[in-house]
């Protein structure tokens, strides 16, 4: 199946827009009763930096991966799952410090989170696979200042309203099943932030919150909706291409080519994305 491919320059006018749709593939498969899920990849324009990932890892591969990327100076950047596996993001851009893991039978383990905020660590990025367990990272030498996290049965529109009202931003999202995990942090780096969230990639919404300078900064999905986050960064990097991939497979063959163009991994997650 051909990816999903859309490119924009932040700030230019639609036209600018690559657009390679093959659907045919994922409309056999809705003819199927197969729910069309998908990778959903962000990359964003950045100096050239070294950068890995890992997918299909399992539970106990996971040790071994995230090691020999701290040894080569590499820290976890991003992390999902997909049918119980994770894949890993690492890279030498993500400006933390210092960096912990832990991989959990419950869906967020609070004690354990609560121990490393008491150490200054920050929850940086979660992933949680369907059978209800969740992989948490959390990293000095970020910039938040405090953070708050909720796991909900159904996306937390109320509870994220009432967390921006304080001055808080969601940083990263997960899901498990149908359970959505969401942290909000404060001191963020953004002055403004809004969600899509749709039964379908919410291509037309992205659009036009790109043509407004907003970036996607988080993301997950469930079998059923798919969540982005779009953030207004207080600071405007100088260059702001962003683009997103849509791949029925792991991205690892697209990543190569991004890189060749300064284009780095800034996230993925695996989950619904056509109706």
């Amino acid at each position: 199946m051909e990816p999903k491919s859309h490119s924009m320059q932040v700030g230019q006018k639609r036209s600018r827009l690559i657009n390679d749709d093959d659907d045919s593939n994922a409309r056999k498969k809705i003819r199927l009763g197969v729910p069309a899920t998908q990778w959903i990849s962000v990359y964003n324009s950045r100096s050239p930096m070294k950068q890995r990932y890992h997918y299909n890892v399992a539970d106990n591969r996971l040790a071994p991966h995230v090691e020999k990327g701290n040894e080569d100076g590499l820290l976890i950047s991003s992390i999902s799952s997909c049918v119980d596996l994770w894949a890993i993001i690492m890279d030498a851009g993500t400006g933390f410090t210092d960096q912990v893991y832990e991989l959990s039978p419950h869906f967020l383990h609070k004690d354990w989170i609560m121990e490393q905020w008491e150490k200054n660590f920050y929850i940086s990025s979660v992933a949680g696979a369907n059978i209800g367990s969740s992989l948490v990272v959390m990293s000095k030498g970020t910039p938040y200042t405090q953070q708050s996290y909720k796991v909900s049965d159904s996306f937390p529109f109320k509870w994220i309203n009432k967390k921006w009202k304080e001055g808080f931003y969601v940083t990263s999202m997960a899901t498990s099943g149908s359970r959505w995990a969401i942290v909000m942090s404060r001191n963020a780096g953004f002055t403004d932030q809004v969600v899509e969230l749709d039964f379908l990639y919410p291509s037309e919404g992205v659009h036009r919150r790109w043509d407004n300078g907003y970036r996607i900064t988080a993301m997950a999905a469930t079998m059923d909706q798919s969540a982005l986050i779009l953030s207004m960064p207080r600071r405007r990097p100088r260059d702001e291409t962003q683009e997103t991939l849509r791949t029925s497979q792991f991205p690892s063959a697209h990543v190569k080519d991004k890189w060749a163009k300064n284009l780095y991994l800034a996230g993925i997650c695996y989950g619904r994305t056509v109706a």
